[in-house]
């Protein structure tokens, strides 16, 4: 979930804010990491999550 942290309005997912607040604003928020916060996820809005995930181990046989 995405709270707009100014008005309270609360986004189910990115798409919804997306829509809501035009491409271009939301992504400007996100970058700047102002006036969104998220809850219930382990992945920010950035693609800081993906640099920790690591490979899983090939089982050799």
């Amino acid at each position: 979930m995405i709270i707009h942290l100014p008005t309270g309005k609360k986004f189910h997912n990115r798409k919804e804010a997306k829509i809501y607040f035009g491409t271009a604003y939301y992504y400007k928020m996100e970058r700047e990491k102002k006036d969104l916060k998220f809850t219930n996820t382990i992945q920010s809005a950035t693609n800081e999550y993906e640099d920790t995930i690591k490979a899983p181990a090939k089982q050799g046989k």
